[in-house]
């Protein structure tokens, strides 16, 4: 009888060690290099129609045989017009591989709408190349070049697909 505890013991602890070793490798799993990340909380505004850059940029790079590319963008924001929004590949011109509208939220006050993107850039993309790659966001206004946007806290990611 002492055995078979003893043995069932052993077992339990080789189950937690296991357990352990794939939560470790599961949350590391998940890490997004430096570079390719981007927290902003600067309270951008932009103004005009439809396409500029926004200056905010983060940066992959990609194996000898290129991979897909996920990139997440998520803000807070406040705008009387709708907006378009999307990314820039390698200074390539503003592209929309996903979706892209921003509907107009304007209460008269500080109160913002959040908003998230998923994009997702496949290999033979527009300028998507083996090595160092630059994603920068771009859009503008739908009907004006006053149209104008108030960003508030934000990220942008990029995760490398497998």
């Amino acid at each position: 009888m002492k055995s078979i505890v003893i043995t069932n013991l052993r077992r339990l602890g080789l189950v937690a060690i296991l357990a352990s070793l794939i939560a470790v490798a599961s949350i590391s799993a998940f890490a997004v290099p430096k570079a390719q990340v981007l927290r902003v909380s600067d309270g951008a505004t932009h103004t005009g129609q439809c396409c500029s850059s926004w200056g905010d940029a983060i940066r992959v790079t990609e194996p000898a045989n290129p991979v897909p590319v996920v990139v997440t963008w998520s803000t807070e924001y406040q705008t009387a017009q709708p907006f378009a929004v999307g990314f820039s590949l390698n200074d390539g011109p503003c592209t929309f591989f996903g979706p892209k509208s921003i509907p107009a939220f304007n209460p008269g006050d500080s109160t913002m709408a959040t908003i998230t993107f998923q994009w997702v850039i496949m290999p033979g993309d527009y300028k998507l190349q083996s090595g160092r790659n630059v994603i920068r966001l771009c859009g503008g206004g739908v009907f004006s070049d006053t149209d104008t946007i108030t960003l508030g806290f934000g990220t942008l990611t990029a995760r490398l697909g497998k």
